[in-house]
């Protein structure tokens, strides 16, 4: 391995004019945030003249130097360099405001390289998914295009922090940023030694995510085999992270390894078992050196695990060694298809617009460990109705276990093990399993009545639509509009006690009477204190604040907030009537009957 380590000031890294840093599309965007602009920052401007400071190291895949601009990949270093040149950026309209346009341009210049047709060009290329909202950041232009925000915010936080500086404060900063901050930059010739060394590398930046890992040791092997291959998994990688741009990539690859193995991995393990599935499942993957290590592995001990006491018919281990191996191409392809379909799952962006609407319901109700067996489910070649069928199933499987506030730490064993049901009876096979962990009928009739609601705005909305369809016997001719178009309304405030629900909402507390502030933190948040109302029915208070309330609801197109306008007082009684009311209601909506 042929390595070339340089120490260089930013001066001297970013001003040579002929080199051009791009970041690879198979990057994550853009992530650092206040902390880490903070911390940068205040190193640099706490710096004594005499001091340096050494920002870490840069690890760029060289090629043979030519005449013309010469493309430096930047393999690991990303976050830092884009935040130097955010501060740089911030810098230069700080001297530009100030009329100094000498120091001004100087700055502009470590921007920017030329090539042999003398035209400028970015001094640094993001990766695929950042590298528009970048050049609309340099060239101010669009900024309410831009979607990864932590680009804009970052110029800000670098701008108000320079606001204070007089002039000679900031010429005081530029110099001990260009020219005393240092970086390593270690330029590797060869993409195989360039991923081997990303993992030694101990950034000073964000710690690296098991998906930084697991994308260095994919494509690091890739390396080792040619050229050819290494492009294609590049491909494939790159798609994978577009896919998942949005999402905590780590979810993904630990819901992945849940599905692909049929147990449940844990945020800790995700590393070991993927390179424990991948060594059992790639053909190459035995010229590895590591491949004795992981080969035949036994099931992860990590002290993280909790094995559940679930067991389920006919289950068995998987025997890894009568798994077919594919080559490393199409695991990466499996892998990219997963991420696609999961993407999907997430998004509820397939073309059925019934699979759609139950998997947002899913969303709101935070059925995530679900997803590990939606991956094999919308990759199955079964019915359009046979999985409708099995999404209301999970539907009511999980806000049933939601509400009876099960364990949530056996769901993801639970959803890994329906993986390995045939395609015959599928719905009937997963109705079988999940009846083995659903709450009973009374149970959730009685949990429903007294759950609180609280911090699940999104759950509570779902609950009371689908008792809204209920209540008018819906067939699919109505949909109600969800986000900000429609409130969760408390009945009762949430507040009573302060001056200012007071002065907004009325005397509830004297309304109320008794011991009101006490029994108001057990009562608020139940669904019989619940309703949904447009936004554009505001609500006005007087000394009867429930009379006032009342005005408004008539107003409303809903038949649940109907309902409510039919009470002539509403109480902490009345939110408990209403409670049972709407628990038997729960009962025969989410049911496997």
């Amino acid at each position: 391995m042929k390595i070339t380590p340089t120490t260089l000031t930013i001066n001297q890294l970013l001003g040579s004019s002929n080199e051009q840093f791009i970041i690879p599309a198979y990057q994550r965007r853009y992530s650092w945030g206040e902390k880490q602009w903070a911390d940068l920052f205040n190193d640099i401007k706490l710096l004594n003249q005499e001091d340096s400071h050494l920002l870490g190291n840069i690890l760029c895949l060289t090629s043979n130097y030519s005449v013309g601009i010469n493309e430096l990949e930047l393999v690991d270093g990303q976050q830092r360099a884009t935040t130097l040149t955010i501060i740089i950026k911030a810098l230069a309209d700080m001297f530009k405001n100030f009329g100094i346009d000498e120091v001004h341009n100087e700055l502009e210049v470590l921007l920017t390289c030329k090539g042999i047709d003398r035209k400028q060009k970015r001094k640094l290329i993001l990766g695929d998914l950042d590298d528009i909202d970048y050049m609309r950041f340099l060239n101010n232009d669009e900024l309410d295009k831009v979607e990864n925000e932590n680009l804009v915010e970052a110029y800000k936080f670098f701008l108000n922090e320079f606001s204070s500086f007089s002039v000679e404060n900031l010429y005081e900063y530029v110099h001990k940023l260009r020219s005393n901050t240092y970086v390593i930059r270690l330029d590797v010739a060869n993409a195989k030694d360039a991923y081997k060394l990303f993992e030694t590398i101990n950034n000073r930046g964000l710690r690296l995510s098991s998906t930084d890992i697991i994308k260095n040791f994919l494509l690091g092997h890739a390396s080792l085999i040619n050229e050819k291959t290494l492009e294609k998994v590049k491909s494939y990688w790159t798609e994978i992270i577009i896919n998942l741009d949005g999402t905590k990539t780590d979810d993904f690859f630990r819901h992945y390894l849940s599905y692909a193995t049929q147990k449940r991995i844990t945020k800790s393990t995700i590393i070991s078992e993927f390179k424990n599935y991948y060594f059992n499942s790639v053909i190459e993957a035995e010229s590895l050196n590591e491949y004795s290590e992981y080969s035949g592995l036994e099931e992860s001990t990590d002290e993280d695990v909790v094995h559940e006491n679930i067991n389920f018919e006919g289950q068995k281990d998987i025997d890894q060694s009568t798994v077919n191996k594919v080559s490393i191409t199409e695991f990466a392809k499996r892998l990219k298809d997963s991420s696609t379909i999961y993407k999907m799952i997430r998004n509820g962006s397939f073309e059925v617009k019934d699979y759609n609407k139950h998997l947002i319901n899913l969303k709101r109700i935070k059925s995530f460990p679900s997803y590990i067996f939606l991956i094999d489910l919308f990759q199955r070649n079964i019915e359009k109705n046979d999985r409708i069928k099995i999404l209301k199933l999970i539907e009511t499987f999980m806000l049933r276990r939601h509400i009876c506030e099960y364990r949530t730490g056996e769901l993801d064993t639970i959803f890994s093990n329906l993986v390995n049901l045939k395609d015959i009876q599928i719905v009937n096979e997963v109705k079988s399993r999940l009846f083995r962990y659903l709450p009973g009928d009374n149970e959730f009739e009685e949990k429903f009545a007294r759950h609180s609601f609280r911090n699940n705005e999104g759950r509570a909305k779902y609950v009371l639509e689908q008792l809204e369809y209920n209540l008018i016997n819906d067939q699919g001719e109505y949909e109600l509009t969800s986000g900000i178009d429609l409130h969760l309304e408390h009945i009762i405030p949430q507040k009573i006690t302060t001056k200012k629900s007071k002065k907004d909402f009325g005397d509830w507390e004297g309304y109320l009477g008794g011991n009101s502030s006490g029994e108001h933190r057990e009562y608020v948040n139940r669904i019989g204190n619940l309703t949904l109302l447009a936004r554009s029915l505001n609500i006005s208070a007087s000394n009867n604040p429930f009379q006032s309330k009342v005005k408004e609801y008539k107003k409303s197109n809903i038949a649940l907030t109907q309902e409510v306008s039919k009470f002539d007082d509403f109480k902490f009684e009345d939110v408990i009537n209403r409670s049972k009311i709407l628990a038997n209601s729960a009962l025969e909506l989410w049911n496997f009957n």
